[in-house]
């Protein structure tokens, strides 16, 4: 006889919290787990940049947009055979002309400028929100060409914290995603239904239980959305500046102008084709459609399940729904679709703070790379030397090193138009992020910077962790054994450690002795007189300590 045990996953406690502002103590440890969901890492500096300052405060500077946009990314790549793209280094490649045998190495630089803009980000959830976003609209850059992949990414940029509607009708007609999804090829006697299918599925109202969009709906979109198309032209005409746009191209006469027709779901709506067949008659259909679809109870609740499985925890049971999305939704629609709104209620709510919703999450690689980077303040080279500084960058979100994208999470290309598995995947999600391959490249990738070799730019520069300057910051606590450990932890870590692992890493800080003045004497000396032996002797001590305290699972939680 066959028997099999099955063994049920561990579950939180149920969060019977809602929407209700929270109204209890905002301490460090409230501000940093607001920060660790907002940021990529928190660092000393944003905690004493906010330290003092009410949740509403902190949430509205997190909310605040950019001044003003990133300058794009430029050419640092240059072919070891000769050939060139005509851009100068040091300057930008986003307007040159197309140029197949570069593509690869442009793909490169945006992505090494993305993780750049990240680790440089400012004190607001701002580059958070553009991850979310690509993840939510996906292309691939890969699928594509380099110039294409980036103004679809200064596309989310300038959308990421504004109005939803405005963002899907810019999404529908951007190049990169017109050729992604096939709707450049789209005619109406050839009617593509990719895009009407993603914008209903992925983008829109989502599949749920409560989405009864049908097979008609989609086709119905794909008609409607015929005969637009993309082109390559310099702009203005002659001026060596080329860019990518969609337009409507009247004289081919590929837009159907028969009557749409949707169904129950969206009221057995029919949208009457214009037979004038002009852009403005073409786009005034899609925003009927786009209305449309955003009246639906279930847009608003779609968006707001995907906000909070990003940014609080992945599960969403039959409480969280009726207590958090049903009324999230209700404030989304109210605020006219505007993002900032959901976000605020969100962030500032009891159930965001609520205890089983804090440590709770796996961080993604991004998160992960991106935070080490910031939360030890790895030396990037500057723009002076932006060709160790693109390096560098890569260093944290490619390849090299084990990276992001080799533990899994490769910034501009998802596996496939529905993201990445661990924001959707039933019943795993979050756990996708760790396995047998990814937990050992994690591991690898940060013990490499704590060591002295480090990872090397070129020109003698290595990318490191300096424990010493990490530690440095602490102040007087740095030369206290116990306060460093608190310290340490209480940036570095969102769950509680045992009294076990705290003497253990202690130990490791006392040499083995069992006083603290083993430790406090050692750092005392070395800020007193930095000489190579008293240096090596705290540095090597650092390194075991931080190593034990980043090789560990409690480190991977956010």
């Amino acid at each position: 006889m066959n028997t099999t045990t099955t063994v049920q996953p561990t579950r939180r406690p149920r969060v019977l919290s809602g929407l209700t502002p929270y109204a209890g103590t905002f301490g460090n440890n409230e501000l940093i787990h607001l920060l660790k969901r907002t940021l990529f890492g928190s660092t000393k500096a944003d905690i004493d940049f906010f330290k003092g300052k009410t949740m509403l405060q902190v949430v509205d500077a997190l909310l605040t947009t950019p001044a003003s946009e990133a300058a794009p990314p430029i050419k640092t790549y240059v072919k070891t055979d000769g050939s060139t793209d005509g851009v100068t280094l040091g300057t930008t490649w986003v307007t040159a002309d197309e140029n197949g045998n570069f593509n690869g190495e442009r793909r490169a630089s945006l992505r090494s400028w993305w993780i750049g803009n990240m680790i440089n980000q400012d004190k607001t959830i701002f580059e958070k929100m553009v991850l979310f976003w690509h993840n939510h609209f996906v292309t691939e850059n890969i699928e594509t060409n380099a110039m294409l992949s980036y103004f679809y990414v200064k596309m989310l940029r300038k959308n990421a914290l504004g109005n939803f509607k405005i963002f899907v009708k810019e999404v529908t007609f951007d190049p990169q995603m017109m050729r992604y999804l096939n709707g450049y090829v789209n005619s109406k006697t050839a009617p593509d239904e990719n895009y009407g299918r993603e914008l209903q599925e992925l983008f829109t109202v989502g599949k749920g239980t409560d989405s009864q969009y049908t097979e008609g709906d989609v086709k119905a979109a794909a008609k409607l959305l015929t005969g637009w198309r993309i082109r390559h032209v310099q702009s203005p005409a002659n001026s060596g500046i080329f860019i990518y746009e969609t337009y409507f191209p009247t004289t081919a006469n590929q837009h159907d102008i028969t009557t749409k027709t949707f169904s129950a779901f969206y009221g057995g709506k029919t949208i009457t084709g214009k037979a004038t067949n002009t852009e403005a008659d073409a786009l005034a259909e899609f925003d009927e459609m786009l209305a449309m679809i955003l009246a639906t109870n279930e847009a608003a609740k779609f968006i707001c399940r995907k906000l909070y499985t990003f940014f609080v925890y992945y599960e969403i049971d039959a409480d969280v729904e009726a207590n958090v999305i049903t009324p999230l939704a209700t404030i989304f629609r109210q605020a006219n679709y505007d993002i900032k709104p959901v976000l605020k209620a969100l962030l500032t709510s009891e159930h965001f703070f609520d205890a089983a919703n804090k440590g709770c999450m796996i961080k993604s690689p991004i998160d992960y790379s991106v935070g080490i980077a910031r939360e030890f303040q790895m030396d990037i080279p500057t723009v002076a030397n932006y060709t160790e500084q693109y390096f560098a960058w890569d260093v944290i979100g490619g390849e090299r090193n084990k990276g992001a994208s080799t533990q899994g999470q490769n910034i501009g290309n998802p596996p496939n138009v529905a993201g990445w598995p661990a924001y959707y995947q039933f019943p795993v999600f979050h756990e996708f992020w760790i396995n047998t391959d990814s937990f050992p490249k994690r591991v690898s990738f940060v013990d490499k910077f704590l060591t002295n070799n480090g990872f090397g730019l070129g020109n003698g520069k290595k990318l490191v962790i300096d424990v010493l300057k990490f530690t440095d910051q602490f102040g007087n606590d740095a030369s206290d054994p116990n306060k460093l450990i608190d310290r340490v932890l209480e940036i570095l870590y969102r769950v509680p450690v045992s009294t076990t692992l705290k003497n253990y890493a202690k130990n490791i800080l006392l040499s083995g002795q069992t006083s603290d003045y083993y430790w406090t004497d050692a750092w005392d000396a070395y800020k007193a007189t930095p000489t190579t032996t008293n240096t090596a002797t705290v540095s090597t001590r650092l390194q075991t300590f931080y190593k034990l305290l980043v090789d560990l699972p409690e480190f991977h939680l956010c």
